[in-house]
């Protein structure tokens, strides 16, 4: 759904949320869509997740397969009406980097310092990206009786789909698939066949063009914004070239999905001809 960005309030009541619970539950499929949930322990960071599980685990294997992931965190209440949780959807990767690995575990010693560290048992440490986050706190609803059927307060605090229109997101995030750039990687070349539309999950990428021989940059583009999508409804090359600033984290659609799920039937609405036009103006 499209929805406005959350308050600093909502925001921080989620960070806040997740500081105060201790465990996590993971939903991973493996590649032909066998389902498999999973409690564990994690840490966060800014929005990023981490979490730890042994490498022969049926997570670890699945996350390898297929990085796809969705997860809850929910706090254990009596009253219904006082039910707060937190949902989301994102990519997992498994940590390599020293370093990194190093910070997780420290994060992990004091939240959980009755766990010891248990970096060298066999553990692997994952960090999960969201790509979606809402937050419940029937709290904040309006009143109404509680029972059978009755909803669950939601707000959205983060979507990288917000900014398209809001009948088909469930459609186009069913045909994403991630894929990472690393520092200074060129994520698409300008001249180059259009393939691929593509969401930036997390990180930075820097978007130039070059002309009579100069190098221009034209923008810098964050978590949530998107790019690829003028070559492929125009069905022409690539305009720009878009390079990783950082590590990014993003999702990806290849030409025939995006033209198929987004273009035919998105193509002709307002609020995706705005955003097109737009993106030509800013270039």
């Amino acid at each position: 759904m499209n929805a406005e960005q959350p308050t600093p309030a909502v925001s921080e009541a989620v960070r806040s949320f997740l500081d105060q619970q201790r465990v996590l539950t993971l939903a991973t499929a493996s590649p032909v869509g066998l389902p498999h949930a999973a409690d564990l322990f994690y840490v966060t960071q800014d929005l990023a997740i981490y979490f730890w599980t042994r490498a022969d685990t049926v997570t670890a294997r699945h996350v390898d397969e297929n990085p796809r992931v969705a997860f809850t965190v929910r706090g254990e209440v009596a009253d219904p009406a006082a039910v707060r949780g937190v949902q989301g959807a994102g990519d997992c990767r498994v940590l390599l980097a020293p370093d990194e690995i190093d910070e997780v575990v420290r994060l992990f010693a004091a939240k959980y310092p009755e766990l010891g560290d248990n970096r060298h048992h066999g553990v692997s440490f994952f960090r999960l990206t969201p790509s979606q986050i809402g937050y419940i706190d029937n709290r904040r609803a309006a009143s109404h009786p509680a029972g059978v059927g009755m909803d669950f307060h939601r707000e959205v605090v983060l979507s990288v789909l917000r900014e398209l229109p809001a009948e088909d997101v469930e459609a186009v995030a069913g045909q994403l698939e991630p894929q990472v750039a690393e520092e200074g990687e060129v994520i698409v070349r300008q001249g180059a066949p259009a393939d691929k539309f593509f969401i930036i999950v997390s990180g930075e990428v820097e978007v130039s063009r070059t002309e009579d021989g100069r190098e221009r940059h034209l923008a810098t583009l964050r978590r949530g914004q998107f790019f690829g999508e003028l070559a492929i409804l125009r069905d022409m090359p690539r305009t720009a070239t878009v390079t990783a600033v950082s590590e990014t984290t993003l999702l990806t659609m290849d030409h025939d999905s995006f033209r198929r799920v987004v273009a035919q039937s998105l193509a002709t609405t307002e609020d995706f001809d705005d955003v097109v036009r737009a993106r030509l103006r800013a270039m």
